[in-house]
């Protein structure tokens, strides 16, 4: 319950903010919704974290975050706000985004981790 309440609506996208990829003004395909459903980490430790902190929202076009896999809504944040802004504004929550992203045991790095590979960024 906790995790679909963290995703209900966030506001408007400030700042070139975390909020989803139609308040960046992008829209997403069907490929793109389908890709954010079915993306996982590839290191065991890091998917556990972000099937419990992070896939509700951001795997599902309905929950106002930006989908995982959606280059082009992540490019918009990357440009307007960096690598450590982003980091930041995870940390301490954003819009619905609660802090930490509901993962109080990642460390820096490993939200670092999954802000890029829901960004598209991991090779």
């Amino acid at each position: 319950m906790v995790l679909l309440a963290a995703c209900g609506e966030g506001g408007g996208d400030r700042d070139g903010g975390t909020g989803g990829s139609m308040a960046a003004g992008i829209m997403p395909t069907d490929a793109d919704i389908q890709l954010a459903a079915d993306l996982t980490p590839d290191d065991t430790e890091l998917a556990a974290k972000y099937d419990r902190s992070c896939r509700t929202c951001h795997s599902t076009v309905d929950a106002a975050a930006p989908l995982t896999g959606h280059k082009a809504a992540w490019a918009v944040r990357y440009d307007a706000r960096g690598t450590a802004d982003l980091l930041a504004s995870t940390k301490t929550g954003l819009n619905a985004m609660p802090p930490m992203g509901l993962c109080s045991d990642c460390s820096d790095e490993e939200l670092g981790q999954l802000i890029a590979f829901m960004a598209g960024r991991t090779s």
